[in-house]
């Protein structure tokens, strides 16, 4: 299955979803990808909408190789399993990671500058994403979850490597996924259009008026 782009991928995930509506569920983007398809799941469910900052820490490839990720609040998930098989000193993780937290306030101070976070202690939570290949930054954004005291954690992504799945699936309390797969070596290859997302268009998703519950065809 190949998703024409990540709108029309947040449609189809918005159907699985639409028992959450009267739930007082928030919609949150992990990062600018995942926001175009949060953005469709809140217009169904009629929920608010927020995104979810994180960071990549990776080394240098090509091509590059994913350690972990840190997420707001200060928190930090390392791959342990990567880590060892490319032998990286503590040094060389120390630095990394000091790069990611950069990355990761460059932006804040976008993102946060006049869009204040969507309260979302006691509240469910729907954590969207364009794809799961790894499942460390979705790690990430779980564990920054569960420290802000959310109730409920629905992760959901048009496509994910199955033993992705299968790890995420246990650290959440429902998991919707469209497509596994047995392999998933890149995101954009489950999509025909798969471009970046600039700031500008994911503020705009941000500053947009809420809207009411709205039906996607079947």
């Amino acid at each position: 299955m190949r998703f024409r782009d990540r709108r029309e991928a947040g449609e189809r995930l918005a159907l699985r979803l639409r028992p959450l509506r009267g739930d007082r569920a928030v919609v949150l983007g992990l990062s600018e990808g995942g926001l175009v398809v949060a953005a469709e799941i809140a217009d169904v469910l009629g929920a608010p909408l927020d995104i979810l900052l994180t960071a990549r820490i990776e080394a240098a490839g090509p091509p590059p190789v994913l350690l972990g990720a840190v997420g707001e609040g200060g928190l930090v998930v390392w791959d342990h399993g990567a880590i060892r098989r490319f032998d990286i000193s503590a040094d060389e993780l120390t630095r990394l990671a000091d790069q990611a937290r950069g990355s990761l306030a460059r932006q804040v101070a976008v993102y946060r500058r006049d869009v204040a976070p969507v309260p979302i202690a006691g509240r469910t939570v729907v954590l969207a994403d364009d794809g799961a290949a790894t499942g460390t930054t979705a790690h990430t954004a779980i564990r920054v979850l569960r420290a802000r005291q959310v109730r409920r954690i629905v992760l959901a992504v048009p496509v994910a490597q199955a033993p992705v799945l299968d790890r995420l699936a246990r650290e959440v309390d429902q998991f919707v996924c469209l497509h596994p797969l047995p392999w998933l070596h890149a995101v954009r290859n489950s999509y025909r259009k798969f471009p970046a997302v600039a700031d500008t268009d994911a503020l705009e998703l941000l500053h947009r008026e809420p809207r009411l519950p709205t039906e996607v065809p079947r």
